[in-house]
């Protein structure tokens, strides 16, 4: 069937009505709802962009794009201000701080929420939790002095850093999103008991993956480093970890006394560790406190985890086995990308800003 498309006419509520029922009801595009109705397909396309910016106005008499809406510059500020202070605030929350602070505004949650996405530059996204402490003041100077004490020696987080360090993986691991059919919850389902932890270890420099290794319980039994390691310490797995590590590094001659970077976790800053690492030959850092970016092997955790999220576990699979097929699947090429966003936020301390 054609349709006759109007064009240099004034069109009615109830062809905007029309048109927004074909569109939003049946899914209909634009294009598709106005050529059904005879609605010139430019004017659906405007009427479309108008609803987006200020849906309040939609049926305004007045000419579309001369309107203002509803939200200012002023409004705008207020907004990115109550965000700043109150960054998880609901849709909800931002209206009603918005009619709080102007008595004589009206305006509808969907009008506050296409004004933050297009006037105020704001997303909705997974957000990253940091602690109250991560940029303390204390903290932020500490990072600075940290950095102004290693740029001045011959440390290089590019050409001869090694980053240690742990973290957790469980079988129960499962993406953050997930797919559903439209309108329906994205449900998946997960076991009821709670996933034995597994600690992984690695080292890692920005040529690539130097070693990895599963923490599993083992019989108490004293072990010594080459003899050299006390009795009596906690961190047997740890110092284990490194010793492995350490003999990777004795293979490539190039690597001698390249520095080995680790955070300030305790079971990193017992005596016996540094005092290991320069016996072989090799240098000790500790990272400031609370400060993950500076640790390129944060990255690398975070990539591996994702590996081991995308893909069911079969019945053969171990964790142990999906952790190393992960670790080792990473492409060289991104381990020197870790270490240069880590390396860049070094900028960041010398200017004493938050992270």
């Amino acid at each position: 069937m054609s349709h006759t498309v109007k064009n240099d006419v004034r069109y009615t509520v109830q062809d905007k009505v029309r048109f927004f029922d074909l569109k939003i009801e049946k899914c209909m595009s634009a294009s598709a709802a106005a050529k059904q109705l005879g609605i010139h397909i430019r004017t659906a396309q405007r009427w479309v962009r108008q609803y987006s910016l200020c849906p309040d106005g939609i049926f305004d008499n007045c000419k579309q794009v001369s309107r203002k809406c509803i939200l200012s510059k002023e409004h705008k500020s207020v907004i990115i201000n109550f965000i700043d202070a109150n960054p998880s605030a609901s849709i909800v929350e931002v209206t009603e701080h918005l009619l709080n602070q102007f008595d004589d505004l009206k305006v509808s949650r969907s009008t506050v929420y296409n004004f933050m996405k297009s006037e105020c530059n704001l997303s909705l996204k997974k957000a990253d939790f940091h602690s109250v402490e991560r940029n303390s003041p204390a903290k932020i100077e500490e990072r600075h002095n940290w950095v102004c004490k290693w740029e001045n020696t011959d440390m290089n987080f590019l050409t001869n850093c090694v980053f240690l360090d742990e973290s957790a993986f469980d079988i129960n691991m499962k993406r953050s999103r997930a797919w559903s059919r439209k309108g329906t919850r994205a449900i998946v389902t997960r076991p009821t008991t709670r996933a034995n932890t597994t600690s992984i270890l690695g080292a890692i420099s920005a040529a690539g993956l130097i070693a990895v290794g599963v923490k599993k319980p083992r019989p108490a039994k004293k072990r010594k480093a080459e003899g050299y390691i006390s009795s009596g310490t906690v961190t047997g797995h740890y110092i284990s970890f490194l010793k492995t590590t350490l003999d990777e590094m004795d293979k490539h001659p190039h690597m001698k006394g390249h520095y080995i970077v680790m955070d300030n976790a305790p079971i990193h800053t017992h005596e016996n560790i540094k005092k290991y690492i320069e016996y072989r030959g090799y240098k000790c850092v500790y990272l400031p406190t609370y400060s993950p970016e500076l640790n390129p092997i944060e990255q690398f955790w975070a990539v591996a985890k994702s590996k081991v999220k995308r893909h069911r576990f079969l019945q053969e699979d171990t964790l142990s086995k999906r952790i190393t097929e992960a670790c080792n699947s990473v492409k060289q090429s991104h381990f020197k990308g870790f270490v240069s966003h880590s390396y860049q936020c070094w900028d960041k301390c010398r200017n004493r800003q938050s992270m």
